[in-house]
């Protein structure tokens, strides 16, 4: 039977590979929309808030889709990793609930509203509205990174050993510390630039296979606007990207290791064994690298010819580095669930002892928190596994029906000429 472990890492970075690409799409589009519609008003060129008008329709589907696999992602860490997401709701309950208040209650009425209210109220009112939806988008995605950066270096942490705890420690964390988190501002940054970058590329590739059909103005102004927005936020991704790596490999010992390939200088050979990364990731970082400059040429080709093959590479191709970089991202923590920094590793030990650290660093470990003796799920699927392999079945299928929504959401066509379609 597969490791239990595996298994639980293969399905949620499966549901973070669907989800992701999603809600990328819906904050670049959230920032784009009134960006077009604010062009089209300024320049008296009426196209531009056509085009804006034709993508709105989009957010609504692709956002409920996004949020089902985002609660799918929920599911997973509360069935298979039971104790993390019990550490890390107790730690982070605020950033959470600003998360879901943000999505749940502001994002989506947001959305619906100013689909609806198009040519319904005056225009600038309107774009007041798009980017009142852009920065309710926006909160979502900077408290789940604030998240992910506590993951890669738990600042404001603090552990004290305590003899109820069945770790046999307690952790709290000070939010306000860990907004200090240095990882924190080029993950943000880099996922809301990354996020528009994407969401342009998409958007240039669809309208320019249309446009290689149908010569519109429509379809060339999607086409163009898309590109430039790719190109010019594909840089600046590019940027903090870097950045990103480089505060990793500051303070997150192991995600270094895993990314670059070998320790970090700073690491001391005797906290090898704790530090030595699940997964060699090196050859994707490569990868990523490989495939932005692939984009950016196919980018610069699409600036000055339409070519279907090119729209359709460009179409793959940027998904596909964004959710290789973000599965890179997740999996350079293996072992981990949370990266111990070393100079709290060496201050447990020198107040509390080698034994009691390395029991941290144990309970920390991804392994440790899916211990089948505390998971229920996992004692059930050790009895009966061909409930897993139904599950990864039924999953699949699952998958496929809500590709065809997708599609078939994308798909629609407006029966007003006024859209240009």
């Amino acid at each position: 039977m597969v490791s239990p472990v595996i298994v639980a890492v293969a399905l949620i970075a499966w549901a973070f590979s669907v989800h992701l690409p999603l809600v990328y799409t819906v904050l670049g589009l959230g920032w784009l929309l009134p960006t077009l519609e604010l062009i089209g008003y300024r320049s008296g060129r009426r196209v531009y808030v056509d085009v804006a008008h034709g993508l709105s329709s989009y957010l609504i589907a692709v956002y409920a889709i996004g949020g089902v696999f985002g609660t799918i992602v929920t599911v997973f860490l509360a069935g298979l990793l039971p104790v993390f997401t019990n550490i890390a709701g107790v730690l982070l309950w605020p950033v959470w609930g600003v998360a879901i208040v943000f999505g749940v209650a502001i994002a989506l009425p947001f959305i619906g509203f100013y689909n609806r209210t198009f040519g319904r109220v005056s225009p600038m009112r309107h774009i007041a509205i798009g980017y009142g939806m852009a920065i309710a988008l926006t909160v979502i995605p900077a408290m789940f990174r604030l998240v992910f950066a506590y993951i890669n270096y738990p600042v404001g942490t603090s552990i004290t050993p305590s003899s109820t705890s069945n770790t046999g420690f307690t952790l709290s964390v000070n939010v306000m510390e860990a907004l200090g988190n240095p990882t924190y501002p080029p993950l943000l940054l880099a996922t809301i630039f990354g996020a528009i970058a994407m969401t342009g590329v998409l958007v240039s590739s669809i309208h320019g296979w249309r446009y290689a059909s149908s010569r519109s103005e429509y379809h060339e102004v999607g086409h163009r606007v898309g590109n430039m927005v790719g190109l010019i936020f594909g840089v600046l991704y590019s940027i903090f990207a870097f950045w990103y790596l480089y505060t990793v490999y500051q303070y997150s010992p192991t995600m270094a290791w895993s990314i670059f390939g070998y320790p970090p200088s700073y690491l001391p050979s005797a906290f090898y064994s704790v530090y030595k990364p699940t997964f060699t990731l090196s050859w994707m970082l490569y990868m990523n690298i490989a495939l932005g400059l692939i984009i950016l040429a196919l980018l610069l080709i699409s600036l000055k010819v339409v070519s279907r093959p090119v729209e359709a590479l460009k179409l793959v191709l940027t998904p596909l580095l964004m959710d290789s970089a973000e599965l890179m991202n997740g999996l350079a923590h293996m072992p981990y669930a949370v990266v111990p920094p070393v100079s709290a590793a060496e201050a447990l030990i020198k107040t509390y002892g080698l034994d009691f650290t390395l029991n941290v660093a144990k309970w920390l470990t991804v392994s440790q928190l899916l211990t089948p003796e505390i998971n229920a799920l996992l004692n059930v699927v050790s009895v009966e596994p061909g409930l897993l392999v139904g599950s990864l079945v039924f999953f699949a299928f699952f998958n496929v029906l809500l590709l065809y929504v997708i599609y078939a959401a994308l798909s629609w066509r407006r029966t007003t000429t006024a859209m240009g379609v």
